[in-house]
């Protein structure tokens, strides 16, 4: 890919669901969901019957993950240019490659 292709690309208007999954790759990324996700898998895991995830690990993980997207919103609507190049470039980057088809994970729709 040339200078001139990669510029058209951080140019162009996300489409949602890329917005989408950028906001997300950096909203989880390297936070406390790193933590909870890091380790040996454990068979007990499997066991929908137990609980996976602490009350308290999971507002400290809703409350980390609140205040990143904020951070995004607040440049979405500060600085557009940006905030787009900064979306398109996640897409490049890191997430272009991420399934659109909701049917793969078995994921409803509105």
């Amino acid at each position: 890919m040339n200078e001139k292709e990669i510029t058209k690309i951080l140019r162009k208007n996300p489409t949602y669901r890329e917005e989408a999954n950028a906001l997300i790759h950096q909203c989880l990324r390297a936070g406390f969901i790193e933590d909870l996700h890091a380790g040996k898998s454990s068979k007990l895991l499997e066991d929908k019957s137990l609980s996976r995830i602490t009350n308290e690990e999971m507002k400290k993980l809703m409350i980390e993950t609140t205040a990143k997207l904020e951070d995004y919103l607040e440049m979405r609507d500060k600085n557009p240019k940006e905030y787009k190049k900064f979306i398109n470039s996640i897409t490049l980057l890191y997430t272009h490659d991420w399934s659109k088809d909701l049917n793969e994970y078995k994921i409803k729709s509105r």
